[in-house]
């Protein structure tokens, strides 16, 4: 588990397209928080700025507190032993949640990405916004008092919730598995909490920016697409950014209607949407169809796994649909790799198989010919990793630095995705 945790990268922004003091030291707290000890030499090389600038931005750093003086590093063919830097992960926590349907996994970091505590609290979004955000809250509050971290060191909170998210606001829209949570200010009520930044994002996003920043910029632009208990996307750019769309919408490709002929019925309320004929239930109950008894998601997984004919058939048929859905993405976004997460992927070749044969066949040949479609590769782990991705670039954001190395103490924390 750890060396998924802190081998995955932050976003280290163009240092020429972003030449403020506060943007340069979130160029240099983010280069230094990616590797485990950085030299000035290799900042300068990295950014281009004198030295004398990087002295003055590294010395408010230092006494900020973010960074700390790792000694001196190893000899080098071009000279002698240079002073190395570090991220100070003793500055404060991130606390990150990643809510499903019917669980919450909650995790504590600090900024050197090292998992101090995780747990999972057994409650199912149905219970309303109150409920589930205050046992998010108070698990917080549990850990911290376990590992002996005052409330104070909390320095961003990231949620991924299981819906549509406005991720500018911080305001859950209109979430169709989760009853009486529209209009929720998950940021108002997390930051106003912990007096600390919170950035709330829909947990397919972030589960795409885990994948993204483990894999590289290799494997970039990356389309993330989960199946479960409804079926979401996050799209990862070439610049390494989630795609948010003006309102946060973008990718949510569950509610595509894919089926003419299919008359079942959405949450959102419309018909033949991706998320009510390939979703785990929708799988389900096909099965349930086929042999004349109830064949529960728990069950279907169950089945899955033992090969049994009807099941695999019918997984393959809604794969096919799938794929076919996932081709036009592939010519609209083409992307260098696709991720298809999920138990039902995860349990099996077959859905993956079937995607990718379709894929091939009906998307463009330029958009496919570099293209890899694959299993995740940090399956359970990704949301909680994407959400401490999100916390910690909050932190060292250029709006970030700014407030943490405010001189005069004056409060000015944001709110929301910076």
């Amino acid at each position: 588990m750890g060396s998924f945790w802190t081998e995955v990268q932050l976003l280290v922004p163009d240092q020429n397209l972003a030449p403020s003091a506060h943007a340069a030291r979130s160029t240099i707290a983010r280069m230094i928080a990616n590797g485990r000890e950085v030299s000035r030499r290799e900042i300068v090389a990295a950014t281009g700025l004198a030295r004398s600038t990087i002295d003055s931005h590294l010395q408010v750093l230092l006494h900020a507190g973010l960074i700390e003086d790792a000694g001196i590093g190893a000899a080098t063919q071009r000279g002698r032993p240079a002073q190395v830097f570090k991220i100070n992960p003793h500055r404060g926590v991130v606390l990150v949640a990643d809510m499903a349907v019917d669980r919450s996994r909650i995790a504590i970091t600090d900024l050197g990405k090292t998992v101090l505590e995780q747990r999972t609290l057994d409650v199912h979004v149905d219970k309303g916004p109150q409920v589930v955000s205050e046992a998010i809250a108070s698990g917080f509050e549990e850990m911290m008092v376990e590992l002996g971290i005052p409330r104070d060191r909390a320095l961003a909170i990231s949620v991924g919730i299981p819906g549509p998210v406005d991720s500018h606001k911080g305001i859950v829209v209109r979430p169709p598995l989760m009853p009486g949570w529209d209009g929720f200010e998950a940021c108002t009520f997390m930051a106003g909490r912990f007096n600390c930044d919170a950035i709330v994002d829909n947990d397919v996003n972030l589960k795409a920016l885990a994948e993204a920043r483990a894999l590289g910029d290799k494997d970039l632009p990356l389309l993330l697409v989960g199946v479960g208990v409804g079926v979401g996307a996050g799209f990862v750019s070439e610049s390494g950014l989630l795609l948010h769309g003006a309102d946060g919408a973008a990718a949510d490709i569950g509610h595509m209607r894919v089926s003419e002929s299919s008359n079942s019925l959405c949450a959102c309320g419309n018909r033949g949407c991706l998320s009510a004929v390939a979703s785990v239930g929708a799988m389900a109950s096909s099965v349930s169809k086929a042999i004349g008894a109830e064949v529960t998601s728990r069950e279907l997984i169950d089945r899955l796994m033992r090969g049994d004919a009807t099941t695999v058939s019918i997984v393959r048929e809604i794969a096919a649909m799938l794929g076919g859905a996932i081709a036009d993405l592939v010519n609209f976004c083409n992307p260098a790799r696709i991720v298809i997460g999920g138990e039902v992927a995860a349990c099996t070749d077959d859905m993956l198989a079937q995607i990718r044969s379709v894929v091939y066949q009906q998307a463009q040949p330029l958009a496919t010919r570099n293209l890899s479609i694959m299993h995740t590769e940090l399956g359970d782990e990704a949301g909680l990793i994407g959400g401490m991705i999100s916390a910690i670039e909050q932190v060292l954001s250029p709006r970030g630095i700014q407030y943490h190395t405010r001189p005069d103490g004056s409060d000015m924390r944001p709110l929301g995705r910076q």
